[in-house]
């Protein structure tokens, strides 16, 4: 299993209906709200890292409200 971190930076105002939406993405196991530099924080697992790579740019990030992201993926 791959895991990564993804930071998020939002539009003001909509994280919570931003949780919700991410919450509900396969491979999404926890979703966060930050103070600080980003606004959230999700957990993403799945079989490989191709497939985290996939929900990452083709799912999460072309979500309405969504500026911009910062993935970590897990090394061990």
């Amino acid at each position: 299993m791959t895991k990564a971190f993804v930071l998020i930076n939002a539009d003001t105002g909509i994280e919570g209906l931003l949780n919700e939406e991410l919450k509900a993405l396969d491979g999404v196991k926890e979703v966060y709200q930050l103070y600080g530099e980003y606004d959230m924080m999700v957990v993403v697992e799945e079989k490989d890292e191709k497939e985290v790579q996939r929900i990452v740019s083709w799912e999460l990030r072309k979500i309405r409200g969504i500026r911009s992201t910062n993935t970590m993926v897990v090394a061990e």
